[in-house]
């Protein structure tokens, strides 16, 4: 990469940092980048921002991709694909929506509502396919009507990536956390644990053990499911394939439709105790997948590599966390992004390595961690495009050398501080590792879980002592819990969400998140972080959001009924004193923060009491002999338990009956995860549809959201009104919208509605608290209005006999545009060079008389 572009990255990387925390859910992404059909256009998301990104790489005189358009989607975009040239489909994580947009328009046009968490998107047989993740189930779509047509259901967990067979017959889902067939038998039927090698510790308490479902104490039946065939033409799933790994990270069909391939990661956790998985607790795979027969090649993409630690000699070739795949036209090879380790890397039929490109090409340190997410090949093959989601950023591969020709921001602006992106490095760089191949976020996937157990306890380890009190017998002296290094399975947290949540862990051994910093060290191989860096994950960790409960009503009221019980009644009993409920697990988190009494669980050792507010996403273990069950593990610390609402006994129930748990159970299903379930709804308004009465209710209860007194949400519309950008932010004070000029007069909802004329759009997004300025006319939060921004100066100049145009480098996210006729215009492709703080580009190439602006790509 030459110096000029690594100035640029930094320079733009100065000018988008330093700003305050900024929360956020930490997207998914899944395809976050692609061409459109034309090849005239690069496609990338900027997930933190909501925003679709548009580059313009018709030019073959630069490789550097030249930003030309930046249009809101919603909330944490994860996957898009172009139908057309001009309509992008934009899927969009916690706005549970897909986001239509015109490039053409600069606008999102329609809105397409899908169940919680959509991940991917594909077009096959005329039809639209969106997985949704969290639901577990896909829907599909008429791709021109877009008129629903069907839902397609799983035995599996969490349907993610999706890929399509040459002929569109057929549409393959992959599910992230489908398993690899563990899980926990409990502590009544496994056997003591082995003695200590420490032997001043005490015995180990019984714990349970994790074994392989096939062990024959187990008497229910766990899937493992990792991909599936959907018939494009009846919507029937109409084959699993099993075996392929632990996560599936992506998929893609190779051109000719005889295999499937799935990059993965495979998970050790049946090995016990942390000693024994320092420096390899996953392997890093690529599955294929013979399409006609089913039969299943694996791929270790680190094969034949020396990666014994201490040594490790070849670290700097790992590759780790292969999360996205792309075939060349002819299928004789393919790229696999490994994000983990910053790199992409060029495999053969066979799924062998045979060339790597390292996209670190900014120093090492873990603030200039890239994280690799995407990939697209430019049309002739030449150049592969990698969205990097760490760091905001597109890279460019030349496919032929491996060299990494150029990088640019993936947008004009990143609402994420220097800090939060220098934490989210460290959580994901494997090279950390001592053999770079692990990283917290093997585990921690998207700061989020693995869907499995470990037991991470150590046998030469010490005794830890944690202060607790009997606080459900209403005695609040605090008293030592001595808490054992052989703790049993655990099951993988969220690192969501964990604000006001300390102590963490289990066993709530750990007083502050930098007390996991011995994880670096004992886990990873690594060395320890700095006390700098140990406190940049820290508070990255800090702004991580929990999604919003889709189980709760619009206005984050409950439903009437829910899974066979009454969600209001059960509130009443949670809260009521004699049940307990509420005495340990404290609203609003669901957890008091305390260990309790150990029996009061039903534990061998002191618990924490966890949160019950992603209980809802882990509810898919049925241990009941006979049954069969889609994921190994359940609720409770090691994932044995499944009887809601209470997996351990109460020594204080006044429980009775049957009606009494199912009311309780479908509170606990329901509960508040602290984020209103408002927050990321879109709504496409137009001059047509703003009389609509399902409207107006809608915007009613975002308006009410937004003025709540529990500050729940922000309210902000952004698009296009009289042919230009405009964006306003709702004020919950005035009730009134201020737009993104500070002359403007603020507007009712009844005048902002009648300014709009035929063909303006705009899109109502209601944010987090806080944020609705971001989309609501002060986008870097400088305090000075959108509209109000100055545009930089355009110069021209005559230097060497060229005729150049400048302005300053400073200025991102402004496009030098050409024109005839001061009526079309069009982006100017010539590549700028970057000369004493300014672009300079030169103008030789054009014809006599053309005119020049700088507009704004937003």
């Amino acid at each position: 990469m030459s110096s000029f572009w690594r100035n640029l990255l930094l320079t733009t990387a100065l000018l988008n940092g330093n700003l305050g925390a900024f929360d956020h859910f930490e997207g998914r992404q899944t395809h976050p980048v692609a061409t459109t059909p034309d090849g005239a256009r690069l496609l990338a998301l900027n997930t933190p921002e909501g925003r679709l990104s548009v580059f313009d790489i018709s030019s073959s005189a630069t490789a550097v991709p030249q930003l030309v358009a930046e249009i809101v989607t919603g909330l944490e975009p994860v996957s898009l694909r172009a139908r057309t040239n001009d309509e992008i489909w934009v899927v969009n994580e916690v706005s549970d929506s897909v986001a239509i947009v015109s490039l053409s328009k600069r606008a999102v046009t329609a809105v397409l509502p899908v169940p919680d968490e959509p991940a991917d998107i594909v077009f096959a047989g005329g039809k639209a396919f969106v997985s949704c993740s969290r639901s577990h189930q896909v829907r599909v779509f008429d791709a021109v009507s877009r008129q629903a047509l069907g839902t397609v259901t799983f035995q599996a967990v969490t349907p993610k990536s999706l890929a399509v067979s040459p002929d569109q017959s057929k549409v393959y889902v992959s599910f992230l956390l489908s398993g690899n067939r563990t899980t926990t038998l409990p502590p009544t039927l496994a056997p003591a644990p082995p003695a200590p090698t420490n032997t001043a510790l005490p015995a180990a308490p019984q714990t349970g053990l994790i074994v392989p479902a096939s062990d024959s104490r187990i008497t229910y039946t766990v899937l493992d499911h990792d991909a599936a065939e959907i018939a494009v033409s009846s919507l029937a799933v109409t084959r699993y394939f099993d075996g392929l790994g632990t996560n599936m990270l992506d998929l893609a069909v190779r051109p000719g439709g005889a295999e499937l391939w799935v990059p993965n990661t495979e998970a050790l956790n049946l090995i016990r105790f942390e000693p024994a998985l320092k420096g390899h607790f996953a392997d890093h795979r690529v599955s294929r997948v013979n399409l006609s027969g089913g039969t299943v090649s694996i791929t270790d993409l680190n094969a034949g590599l020396n990666l014994a630690i201490p040594a490790a000699p070849d670290k700097n070739l790992a590759l780790a966390q292969p999360s996205a795949l792309v075939f060349t036209p002819d299928g004789n090879s393919a790229w696999v992004a490994a994000t983990g380790s910053d790199r992409v890397a060029r495999l053969d039929p066979n799924g062998t390595v045979l060339a790597r490109a390292d996209l670190r090409s900014v120093g090492t340190a873990p603030a200039t961690v890239r994280g690799p997410r995407g990939l697209a090949l430019s049309s002739d093959g030449s150049k592969l495009y990698v969205l990097n989601k760490l760091s905001n950023t597109v890279s460019v591969v030349d496919t032929a050398s491996a060299n990494v020709l150029a990088e640019v921001p993936a947008g004009s602006h990143d609402p994420l501080s220097a800090e939060t992106r220098a934490g989210r490095g460290f959580l994901n760089d494997a090279r950390l590792s001592g053999n770079g191949t692990m990283s917290c976020a093997v585990c921690h996937i998207d700061a989020d879980r693995d869907g499995l157990a470990w037991d991470l306890g150590d046998p030469g380890g010490e005794m830890v002592t944690v202060m607790g009190a009997n606080l459900s017998a209403h005695d609040t002296t605090l008293r030592p819990r001595v808490l054992h290094p052989m703790k049993g399975p655990m099951v993988t947290q969220p690192l969501r969400g964990l604000g006001g949540q300390a102590p963490f862990h289990w066993r709530g051994d750990k007083a502050t998140l930098q007390a996991f910093n011995g994880t670096f060290r004992n886990l990873m191989a690594g060395n320890l972080l700095s006390d700098a860096d140990i406190n940049a994950l820290a508070a990255y960790l800090g702004t991580l959001r929990h999604h919003p409960n889709p189980n709760r009503n619009f206005d984050r009221t409950l439903p009437a009924s829910f899974n066979g019980g009454n969600p209001t009644k059960g509130r009443d009993l949670y809260n009521n004193h004699l049940n307990h409920c509420v005495v340990c697990h404290a609203l609003p988190s669901g957890s008091d923060l305390n260990l309790d009494l150990a029996q009061e669980v039903g534990s061998s050792q002191p618990l924490k009491n966890p949160s019950f507010r992603t209980v809802y996403q882990r509810i898919f273990f049925n241990p009941k002999a006979g049954q069969t069950s889609l994921s190994g593990f359940g609720l409770g610390h090691d994932g044995s338990q499944i009887t809601l609402p209470t997996p351990h006994p109460y020594v204080l129930d006044q429980l009775s009956t049957t009606a009494d748990f199912a009311d309780l159970a479908a509170f606990v299903l329901c509960f508040d995860t602290g984020t209103a379930p408002t927050v990321g709804f879109t709504q496409v308004v137009t001059r047509d549809n703003a009389a609509d009465p399902a409207l107006a209710s809608l915007w009613t209860t975002l308006e009410a959201q937004a003025s709540a007194t529990s500050t729940a949400s922000d309210l902000a519309a952004t698009g296009f009104v009289a042919n230009r950008a405009r964006s306003y932010l709702f004020n919950k004070t005035t009730q009134r919208y201020q737009s993104d000029r500070a002359s403007d007069p603020v507007l009712t909802r009844a005048q902002l509605t009648a300014s709009l004329a035929a063909g303006d759009t705009l899109l109502l997004i209601n944010t987090l608290p806080g944020q609705g300025g971001l989309w609501g006319g002060d986008r870097d939060g400088d305090g000075v209005r959108d509209s109000d921004e100055p545009v930089p100066a355009l110069t021209l100049s005559r230097t060497s006999g060229q005729l150049r145009a400048s302005w300053p480098a400073s200025a991102a996210g402004w496009v030098l545009e050409r024109s005839s006729d001061l009526i079309t215009w069009e982006p100017e492709t010539a590549p700028a060079s970057l000369v004493d703080s300014r672009n300079e580009a030169s103008l030789d190439h054009l014809p006599f008389r053309r005119f020049l602006r700088l507009r704004r790509a937003w």
